[in-house]
């Protein structure tokens, strides 16, 4: 029969290795998009429009600066 202490290790090295396996697991899930999965085109878009504006800019000044954006809104 093992001793209380070989079974206290053995416990622990089992808590180890299934805490490493699950930081591989979170690691591998959220892990950066592809390359291909950003439209650099629409990026660099984005970014010029954005450029002129200063860090003092409201949301509502912005509005009247820039075009409508986001979810839901039609493509021109």
């Amino acid at each position: 029969m093992p001793t209380p202490a070989t079974l206290l290790l053995l416990l622990l090295l089992a808590g180890v290795a299934l805490w490493i396996a699950r930081r591989m697991v979170r690691a591998q899930s959220t892990r950066r998009a592809d390359d291909g999965d950003v439209d650099r085109d629409v990026l660099a878009a984005a970014e010029e429009e954005v450029r002129d504006l200063d860090a003092f800019t409201t949301p509502e000044d912005a509005d009247d600066e820039l075009p409508d954006w986001g979810p839901g809104t039609p493509r021109t």
